[in-house]
């Protein structure tokens, strides 16, 4: 037989599933639940803890019981969505460098005494330059020797993909975005950005199966192409 305070907890959870209660929205407190479903208090504690546990509640000493926004909205999506038409976009490779930056191979998590490529792409919407790409692979990601034509870098994912069979794309990665304000007088000029004028920067790592990072990758935006879209699926 189900305990009783197990009944009363699938009950109340059918209600939050059902948005019968949104994010932040007080809920029942001990005493109602008691006068609701005609049980003790123990019962109606043990109820809202484990709905508490679950991460469906949480409290706020003196104030009461709330909807928690974390299991409710269960999924939710963030798209970068590109302002421009793809077929009329195209990367230019400006170089491509060994290096062995102390900063990068640790983010690389690579021995100090180990090296690393770094690959310089623009790219551009007709003849606007809106991104700036800094990818930083091991070397175990480069096939030797390297191409003399850059442009057999333009998309490393692909070339990636026909060297080495590995889908970066399905890789399991961690993406960050802040507006910050360059004073590199590089970047701001292969972005065409003034002086104290925005930009979007990305910061990726990607992970290997094998949990080795596969790439990290500082990329700069133009604020005037870059726009989110949040999605949330209720639970």
């Amino acid at each position: 037989m189900i305990p009783k305070y197990e009944q009363i907890k699938q009950d109340l959870l059918t209600e939050i599933k059902t948005n019968k209660f949104v994010p932040g929205d007080k809920f029942y407190s001990e005493a109602a639940i008691k006068q609701k479903y005609a049980v003790s208090s123990i019962t109606a504690v043990k109820a809202l803890n484990e709905l508490t546990n679950a991460g469906y509640l949480y409290r706020v000493q003196g104030k009461g019981t709330f909807i928690s926004r974390s299991k409710v909205a269960e999924t939710v999506k963030f798209s970068d969505l590109e302002r421009n038409s793809f077929d009329k976009e195209h990367v230019t490779v400006l170089s491509i460098e060994e290096k062995n930056d102390a900063k990068i191979l640790h983010e690389l998590k690579l021995p100090s005494d180990e090296t690393y490529y770094k690959i310089k792409r623009v790219r551009y919407f007709d003849e606007t330059p809106f991104l700036v790409h800094l990818t930083h692979l091991p070397k175990k990601l480069m096939k030797q020797p390297l191409a003399d034509d850059l442009s057999t870098y333009t998309s490393v994912y692909e070339r990636i993909r026909l060297d080495f069979g590995i889908d970066l794309f399905s890789l399991a990665s961690v993406e960050t975005n802040e507006i910050v304000f360059p004073d590199d007088p590089e970047l701001l000029r292969l972005l065409n950005l003034s002086f104290r004028e925005p930009a979007v920067k990305q910061v990726k790592h990607s992970y290997l199966p094998d949990k080795s990072v596969a790439e990290y990758i500082i990329s700069y935006k133009h604020w005037k192409y870059f726009k989110t879209k949040i999605e949330v699926e209720a639970k």
